[in-house]
């Protein structure tokens, strides 16, 4: 590892976030880039027809490597794993033949539900964190709506050998370079809290309300349940010693308004009938909740509401 950007990039997942980042990358880097997909047809798809973005009226297009084989790809530099937290266990076996004891895996979930998957793959090579409020809403196959701009925090959850941190260096210039701020933390844990807390305060209640997220500031009961779950999440984090940001209930409020004609990722799950990542915010809240001796009420609703969306169109 070195602190030189890397030459080859596998980005997993071509959703949103997914096929964001890769058309960022597509303007300004000069080595290999690909997509890896579970789905081969969509992965056939991408190669044919490559990828679409959609910014301020403007339609860009990027012609991309895709495929659903791994092998074909081989070892790379860096990986950008933009699946959501439901797809994990199926997806990091996966990954091997793209790994090697000098490839930085960069962990893009939200939630905290991923963190102890991730860390008992054992997989080789670095992992560090991604923590981003980059705004993007998949219209199609490869075909992505910006959504605004917003900060990307990266890091390590403990200790990286000095390789692997001038490595996270050279990525975080990479995406400089890509037109993206972005900032290498030294305590990687706090920012998955903070951003855990806007979620939690968001994401449910947007699916519940189907409704972007700057209506829930105009709907009092929504606005109420929002506080409420923010508060509840934040005295958890408070109990385990994590260091987050003052006021994360009007720092919520302060997201919905940035983003109000954002649709936010659980309700764009929802739309689709898709597993959502109510488990690894809500869910993974209410958890730690229970076993700190922590009353949680209002998470243990929304994340009730939001189970009972998914049960009306999943299988089982």
């Amino acid at each position: 590892m070195r602190d030189t950007p890397p030459k080859r990039v596998a980005i997993v997942g071509p959703g949103a976030l997914g096929c964001l980042l890769a058309t960022a990358l597509c303007r300004i880097f000069p080595g290999e880039i690909w997509v890896l997909d579970h789905d081969s047809q969509r992965a056939a798809l991408l190669q044919h027809s490559g990828l679409t973005l959609e910014r301020a009226g403007r339609l860009e297009h990027f012609p991309i490597q895709a495929t659903a084989d791994a092998q074909r790809i081989g070892p790379v530099d860096l990986v950008l794993l933009c699946v959501k937290s439901p797809a994990l266990p199926p997806t990091l076996p996966s990954l091997l033949p793209l790994l090697t004891e000098n490839t930085l895996l960069l962990a893009w979930q939200n939630g905290i539900g991923h963190l102890p998957v991730l860390l008992g793959a054992e997989l080789p090579g670095a992992l560090a964190l991604a923590v981003t409020s980059l705004g993007a809403h998949l219209l199609g196959p490869g075909r992505v709506r910006f959504g605004g701009a917003g900060a990307t925090s990266l890091g390590f959850l403990g200790e990286a050998p000095p390789e692997a941190r001038l490595a996270l260096q050279g990525v975080a210039e990479l995406f400089r370079m890509a037109g993206l701020e972005v900032l290498v933390e030294a305590d990687i844990l706090a920012q998955v809290w903070n951003k855990l807390l806007v979620n939690v305060g968001i994401n449910a209640l947007t699916a519940m309300y189907h409704c972007e997220n700057g209506a829930l500031l105009e709907n009092g009961e929504a606005l109420g349940l929002l506080r409420a779950a923010v508060l509840e999440a934040a005295s958890v984090a408070q109990a385990k010693g994590i260091a987050i940001a003052p006021d994360p209930v009007a720092r919520t409020i302060a997201v919905c308004r940035a983003t109000a004609s954002n649709i936010s990722s659980m309700l764009q799950d929802v739309r689709g009938n898709r597993q959502t990542e109510i488990e690894a915010i809500n869910g993974a809240v209410l958890e730690e909740a229970i076993r700190l001796g922590i009353a949680a009420p209002v998470n243990a609703e929304l994340f009730a509401a939001v189970k009972a969306l998914e049960k009306g169109y999943l299988p089982g």
